[in-house]
């Protein structure tokens, strides 16, 4: 399965407190959890449009992984985008595409970036 990487630039990390909050203040999240988990300190789901995916944050606070590349996962980038105050970037796990998150403001649009 694919997944969606997000993180703000090489050596930058993000604030654990203010991005599990930005995270969690995300309509559609739900069942967050904080704990040592295999490959994050951080996870919870995130529902849209009758679809699902998990969230995580990585131990390292350098990526937050969203699970898949669906309208779901898409939305929740976007969203996500929205709750911070610096930009953030996405690549695939096939390294396919490496985009700036401030660049879209629709699904439809992200989607336009990745095909492109």
């Amino acid at each position: 399965m694919s997944k969606l990487l997000i993180y703000i630039g090489e050596d930058r990390k993000f604030d654990f407190k203010k991005t599990v909050a930005d995270i969690s203040g995300i309509e559609g999240v739900s069942n967050q959890r904080v704990g040592e988990f295999i490959g994050a300190v951080f996870e919870c789901d995130y529902v849209w449009n009758s679809q699902s995916t998990i969230v995580r944050i990585s131990p390292e606070l350098e990526t937050i992984t969203v699970e898949g590349i669906e309208d779901c996962a898409l939305k929740f980038a976007i969203e996500l985008q929205k709750k911070t105050n610096f930009e953030l970037h996405v690549i695939d796990m096939d390294y396919s595409f490496n985009l700036s998150l401030m660049s879209f403001e629709t699904i439809s649009d992200f989607r336009t970036g990745i095909e492109s």
